[in-house]
This record gives structure tokens, C-alpha cells and sequence, in this order.
């Protein structure tokens, strides 16, 4: 009997992982998991592979693991030029040197020398403003090279967070388009190891007003690579190797959304939030109440504020927000996959981040306290059902205890482990289950049914029991059931 398998895609800003899930017995068998193995230029197995795509000198494309000596040369990177600050703390020092260079030896008049002091605090004023302009000048002048030496470059990151975040993109190939291509080589890798068909669950990074919008976006680029991968290049990867870039671009037309193709095709669009969570979930690993699920990515954060009800978590918001590791490594000036993060990254950027999670859970505790009112509900009793929750932090990010702190109310904090997989059949588990926290989304995706299960509750009926929940009265609030 055929097995059915289902990927789970975690198309990552930096890299990306898969995890395969397959029931034996047309799927009425036990899951078994396990994680695609791909192989890196140095020939050593690896579970990820870069989101990367290179550009090469004979104008084909690389993926994923590139030799950057094959690459296209591009633009020389701009140097921002150094301007030497003014000293003002010289004038007393200066003003002295010349009253001692021009005035007699023998004579010394304090008015003559507090004269040079003002005039020499004028000039620094002087000198100062034209410092400020010269600055601003060169800082106009890199950013212009930035910009141009961006558009030109020939190997290209971050076009997953540029197409489904909010990142700017200047390059001269859009970010969209490198999504296709990327999907439809991955693709055909899947191809190649399963042909007898598969179902793909990707998550994107979103929040609930714009999940619809990106959850057709997000089937659209995958029937894309789908309509590349079999009907441009009958599923020869040689052939979609070897075209250069010029008529790749022209052989793309993005297809339209539709559902009849997205069922076909068996393609789920989850947020990545909640893809981070129904692993979690699904093994009864959290109790029951209120909770918050933070997924710190490289590009983005997602975090849930859900309930845990018959270990299928009922989602009530849930939040995107564009920084993840790479804007923490960026703003510290460094470049996260080329340096150590804790010793580089700057305290005062973590704190400006640990904010932001902060003011998200700020406003919601503000609506729920807005809802206990309108329910007639003790605000006492909110605040004792909020005391100690969890938050449940996973992720690259969930490795670095400066970004994964309580937030607010949200203090009793859980670092997603491999204890999720204790029960679980895993190919090479004692491999994997080092790199867990990096595997927790693919791992999520690949246990996911279909994306029609997701629906957000609605947070207005968050106090409002069910025809069989009547277990508490106006001035009550059950821990469990918040």
C-alpha cells in the first residue's frame, strides 16, 4: 500500500528546513518523521540549506549551497568615508599656544588671551556645523552606492522576507521571482526522492488581518514553481540549471490563485505562528489556559496569544513583526551568519526588541481587560488568571536567553525541546534533536492537516462559555478556560 507523505516546508528567511512526514498504509499507518538531508559544498550532510540564490559568471543560477567562486562579478561594496570629529576640548589648549606664540615673552594680558578663547569657540562652531554637513554628505553618498551596488549584486538573501514581511528590496531581480525559482529547485529535489506525489504545508510569516492576502500570495508562488518544475522543464533539472537568467525571467508566468489548483496540488499556507504551535500542541506538551508562543526567526518574530483545548490550540491573535535575528545583527553592525550573536549584538538594540514584545502584550492585556469589563467580570480576577502563564519561545532565537524573557503577566517562560519527539518514530533522532529548535517549525508544518483548520477565534466570545462550559458566573474567571 502506497504511503502518504506530507512535507512540511519551512521556506526560512535565511535558511530553510523540511520535514517529511509519512504514514504508511494510505495514511492509516503510524507517522514517521524524519528531516531532508541536503549536502553542502564541503560534501558534509546538513538538515537546512541557505535560502540563498546565486547568480553565476555564465548567467545561469545556483541554489541553496553556491560556490561564491562561480559567482558573477558585481559592484566593488561602497566604504563609507570616516570623518574626523571636532575637539572641542583643545580651545583652552589651543587658545594658549597661540597667545604664547604671538605675544611678547615678557608680557601677559588675560583680555588678549580670553579674545582667542571666544574667537577660537566660533570657529568650532563653525567647524562643527560644517562637520555635521560633511557627515550628512557622506552618509547621502553610501547610501546612493549602497543602493546601487544593491541593485546590482548577483547573490541575493532575505527575498522571502522582502516578498511576505516588510523589508526593503532594491535589487535588479524581484524578490517574488527569486521565491519561484527557489521553491521550484527545492521542488524538484522532493520530486527526485518522492515521485509518487506529496503534499506541501509552507508557513508564512503574517498576522491575522493579512493572512488571507498572503495565504493566496503564498499559493500562487508555489503553483508557479509547480506550473517551472513540470510543465516548462518536464522535471529535468538539468534543464532548469542551465537557463540563464534572461530567459528564466521570460519562461516565468505567475500563475493565478485558485483553490481547485491549490487542493490539486495539495498546498497548505499556515501562518508561521500557528505552525510553531500545533507541534507543540499536538502531543499535549502545554496545559490548558491562557498562553503566548513567541517564534524568534531570522527575519521575523511571530508571536499567538492561544488557548490549549483537546491539544489543538485555539489561536485568539496572533502577530508578525519584521525582526528577527538579522535585524537585531544589522542594527549591531554585524552579519549574523558570519558572527558570534552574543558577543556581538548590542544590549541596547536586544532592549529595543524585548519592547516590542513587550507593547504587543501591553495591548492585548488592555483588551482583555476591556473585555472582562464588558463581561461583567472581577478585572482582579483577569489579572489572578494571568499570574505565572506561559510563554512558550522557540526558534533559532530561543537559544539566546537575552531575547527569550518573560513578557509582562507571561512570566513562567519554556524553551521548546526535544522532549516533543520523546514519542515520536524520527529518523536519526539523536542527530536531529541537537538542532531542535531550528526543526520545531518544519517539524510543526509537517503535522498540520490542511490550512482550513486554522481559523481565529473570535477574542470578542474569548469569556463567553460554551453551551457546555457554564462554569463560571459574572465575578468568576477559570483559569483553564482563559
Amino acid at each position: 500500500m502506497d504511503d502518504e507523505i506530507r512535507i512540511g516546508l519551512d521556506f526560512g528567511t535565511h535558511q530553510t528546513k523540511i520535514c517529511i512526514q509519512r504514514i504508511p498504509d494510505e495514511g492509516h499507518g503510524i507517522p514517521e518523521y524524519e528531516f531532508f538531508q541536503f549536502t553542502d559544498q564541503k560534501g558534509k550532510v546538513q538538515y537546512f540549506i541557505p535560502s540563498l540564490v546565486q547568480i553565476n559568471k555564465d548567467d545561469t543560477l545556483s541554489y541553496g549551497y553556491v560556490d561564491s567562486k562561480d559567482a558573477k562579478e558585481g559592484l566593488p561594496m561602497p566604504r563609507q568615508e570616516i570623518i574626523e570629529p571636532v575637539d572641542e576640548t583643545r580651545i583652552d589648549e589651543d587658545a594658549h599656544a597661540l597667545y604664547s606664540k604671538y605675544s611678547a615673552e615678557d608680557s601677559f594680558e588675560e583680555e588678549g588671551l580670553n579674545a582667542l578663547v571666544d574667537m577660537l569657540a566660533q570657529k568650532y562652531v563653525i567647524d562643527r556645523r560644517l562637520y555635521k554637513e560633511r557627515v550628512e554628505a557622506a552618509k547621502k553618498k553610501y547610501e546612493e552606492e549602497m543602493a546601487v551596488y544593491n541593485r546590482e549584486k548577483n547573490t541575493f538573501r532575505y527575498f522571502k522576507q522582502a516578498t511576505f514581511a516588510e523589508y526593503p528590496w532594491e535589487s535588479k531581480i524581484d524578490s517574488t521571482l527569486l521565491c519561484i525559482w527557489y521553491l521550484a529547485f527545492i521542488i524538484f529535489l522532493l520530486e527526485e526522492r518522492y515521485p509518487d506525489g506529496f503534499a506541501i504545508n509552507m508557513g508564512v510569516p503574517t498576522d491575522d488581518r493579512s493572512f488571507r492576502g498572503k495565504r493566496e500570495l503564498a499559493t500562487q508562488v508555489i503553483l508557479t514553481a509547480y506550473h517551472l518544475v513540470e510543465n516548462v522543464y518536464k522535471k529535468d533539472l538539468r534543464l532548469f540549471l542551465k537557463e540563464k537568467v534572461k530567459d528564466l525571467i521570460a519562461k516565468t508566468e505567475m500563475q493565478p490563485f485558485s483553490e481547485e489548483d491549490k487542493d490539486f496540488n495539495r498546498i497548505n499556507i499556515f501562518p508561521e505562528a500557528y505552525a510553531s504551535l500545533i507541534g507543540l500542541t499536538s502531543r499535549g506538551k502545554l496545559s490548558e489556559g491562557m498562553s503566548i508562543n513567541a517564534d524568534i526567526g531570522g527575519g521575523t518574530t511571530d508571536i499567538s496569544f492561544f488557548i490549549v483545548r483537546d491539544r489543538v490550540p485555539k489561536i485568539y491573535k496572533y502577530w508578525s513583526i519584521p525582526r528577527g535575528l538579522n535585524y537585531l545583527a544589522e542594527l549591531s553592525g554585524f552579519d549574523y551568519s558570519e558572527k558570534d550573536f552574543v558577543k556581538n549584538v548590542h544590549q541596547d538594540i536586544i532592549d529595543k526588541f524585548n519592547r516590542k514584545k513587550l507593547e504587543i502584550i501591553y495591548n492585548l492585556e488592555v483588551q482583555l481587560v476591556d473585555l472582562v469589563r464588558k463581561s461583567g467580570i472581577l478585572r482582579s480576577n483577569l489579572f489572578e488568571a494571568l499570574k505565572d502563564r506561559i510563554v512558550v519561545y522557540n526558534g533559532g532565537g530561543s537559544t539566546y536567553q537575552e531575547i527569550s524573557t518573560p513578557i509582562s503577566r507571561f512570566t513562567d517562560v519554556k524553551v521548546a525541546n526535544a522532549d516533543l519527539w520523546a514519542e515520536e518514530i524520527v529518523r536519526d533522532k539523536k542527530n536531529v534533536e541537537k538542532l531542535f529548535n531550528l526543526l520545531t517549525t518544519a517539524y510543526g508544518l509537517s503535522v498540520s492537516e490542511e490550512d482550513s483548520q486554522v481559523v481565529l477565534c473570535d477574542f470578542d466570545k474569548l469569556l463567553t462559555p460554551t453551551k457546555n462550559e457554564n462554569r463560571y458566573g459574572k465575578d468568576e474567571i477559570d483559569k483553564d478556560v482563559c
